[in-house]
């Protein structure tokens, strides 16, 4: 991995849809659906508009800084020991969410297919294959998930169409049955994951190649698109579970596992797991990039790729030992990754991006 790496516009939106959908697809819609019934794709949208106003300060900060990464503005423009504490603070913020999103993946691969094969191995083995991408350096992977991500997005459009059948519209009423609370709830929980993680894209966005061609609205675009997608799979999930949706931990997955069509098109569960779980292993090798980049470019080292396998064996003993069961990281997910993304990530983003306001 070299500085000098760079990759176009189209690219980089890409990898940011990538990176803002990929682990979410699964993770995402059984939560929502728990806290906040049928009110759930309200839920979604607001938190996606909680992501608007982070890019808004990302793009803000890329704008004025558009060579620099946030931790290389941050060590500019912050006092050298704030700039320490603010760049370790993410770094350990982004292993753990890194780690959470592995066993989440491990979790779904444990429950809806493999039922017998234990956590650590598929930790060790997603672990083993991001490292060895995030070693070849990002215009590999921007052209690695080029083609996944459209085989990612037909894969979820499938799924939606062949359950036309299956729709039941009235199954989205009462859409607050149990009032705003739960839906604020839900939001809430949807600002930490995944909506809070924009601002760890910023380490990538100076690898962006410099052109007079438009690139906000295209970011904004694509978190418009995230946000219509996760809300249209939680409708099509509601639509087609009803009331027992709310007992289903991954929707999208069993939406696949019911598609039935005539003796040609059944029990194809298995393509589309396979499809999801492209999605969360492009999410943990962004996020496992992102973490090399933190931890080099903060302690000014660099030899980046003799890091990557000491940093991904980090994120792999994070996530075999932080939680004993499933119980443990969804309490984590629903209460404490709101609060630790807000105050050991956005806040000091939102702190530096002050200082550049106020700095000539």
């Amino acid at each position: 991995m070299k500085q000098v790496e760079t990759i176009d516009k189209l690219q980089m939106v890409l990898l940011f849809q990538a990176f803002i959908t990929g682990s979410t697809i699964i993770n995402i819609q059984g939560p929502f659906i728990g806290i906040a019934e049928n009110g759930a794709w309200i839920s979604i949208l607001l938190a996606n508009g909680f992501g608007a106003l982070v890019m808004v300060v990302v793009l803000y900060m890329y704008e004025k800084y558009p060579t620099l990464s946030y931790i290389q503005y941050t060590k500019v423009l912050m006092w050298k020991p704030v700039a320490y504490l603010f760049g370790i603070s993410l770094a350990l913020i982004v292993i753990l969410f890194t780690a959470n999103i592995t066993y989440g993946m491990g979790q779904f691969l444990t429950t809806s297919m493999m039922k017998e094969t234990p956590l650590y191995i598929f930790h060790f083995l997603i672990i083993m294959v991001a490292s060895l991408t995030v070693r070849q350096g990002i215009e590999v992977m921007a052209r690695m998930f080029h083609g996944i991500l459209y085989f990612l997005f037909f894969i979820i459009f499938s799924i939606l169409v062949l359950n036309v059948t299956q729709y039941h519209p009235e199954f989205l009423n009462p859409v607050l049955s149990i009032g705003w609370k739960p839906v604020f709830h839900a939001a809430y929980v949807g600002i930490g994951f995944p909506y809070i993680d924009i601002m760890y894209f910023a380490m990538i966005l100076p690898y962006l190649k410099r052109d007079d061609k438009p690139f906000k609205r295209w970011m904004y675009g694509g978190l418009l698109l995230n946000g219509i997608i996760l809300a249209v799979t939680i409708i099509a999930s509601i639509m087609v579970f009803g009331p027992m949706v709310t007992y289903e931990k991954f929707p999208i997955f069993q939406l696949a596992r019911i598609i039935e069509i005539g003796e040609i098109i059944q029990r194809v569960e298995s393509v589309f797991g396979i499809a999801l779980i492209i999605g969360s292993y492009m999410k943990i090798t962004l996020m496992l990039f992102i973490i090399v980049e933190i931890v080099t470019q903060l302690f000014d080292l660099s030899n980046k790729r003799a890091f990557v396998f000491p940093l991904g064996l980090l994120v792999y003993l994070f996530s075999t030992t932080s939680f004993n069961n499933e119980i443990e990281l969804g309490e984590s997910g629903l209460i404490m990754e709101t609060i630790l993304a807000f105050s050991l990530g956005f806040l000091p983003l939102l702190i530096v991006a002050a200082r550049a306001l106020i700095k000539r």
